[in-house]
């Protein structure tokens, strides 16, 4: 594939998938530890998938605007890393078993990651020849459904590896940086 051949493509697609595989394992690892930390409270889980899902609807209408008219590069920049802040605030919040907390960090860092995705397609644009465009935006659209797929069995493989909520966040916080 020729795509392959343009460094900086190769290094947003390598960033693309090591943020999407850090944020699969940090959000499976949350609702285990939910399940587990407190299973008479199943609804844990499901409030923590509202809360990876709701900022869809709250920041969508600004999320275009903002990575249209401020510096793209640095919207992806500055969105990694107020994320892996808020990752080390989580990790504190559950050291703290602040629940409530954790859901409102959970509920930022996903509108927090609402304007990475526009400003990182809006780059791919002024690396890639304009053919290249819809190859490289659909390869980067195919790793989000590659870990839709098989995203719970990884999920499962890493939480025998790291065992514990504090590992998955930090590979989750490492994959923003």
């Amino acid at each position: 594939m020729e795509l392959f051949r343009n460094a900086t493509f190769v290094k947003m697609f390598l960033a693309n998938f090591a943020s999407q595989l850090g944020s699969m394992v940090g959000s499976m690892a949350f609702a285990f530890y939910l399940v587990d930390r407190f299973s008479s409270q199943p609804v844990y889980a499901t409030l923590a998938e509202l809360m990876y899902s709701l900022p869809t609807l709250v920041v969508f209408l600004f999320v275009g605007v903002l990575a249209d008219r401020l510096d793209r590069k640095r919207i992806a920049v500055n969105s990694d890393w107020i994320r892996a802040v808020l990752s080390l605030v989580l990790l504190l919040a559950i050291y703290e078993n602040w629940i409530v907390g954790a859901f409102a960090l959970l509920f930022l860092r996903s509108a927090i990651s609402k304007f990475f995705a526009p400003a990182e397609m809006s780059l791919l644009q002024g690396v890639m020849k304009p053919e290249q465009y819809v190859q490289a935006s659909s390869l980067n659209m195919s790793i989000s459904g590659v870990f839709m797929l098989f995203g719970m069995s990884l999920r499962i493989q890493q939480l025998t590896i790291t065992s514990v909520i504090e590992g998955a966040i930090l590979i989750d916080m490492t994959s923003f940086v």
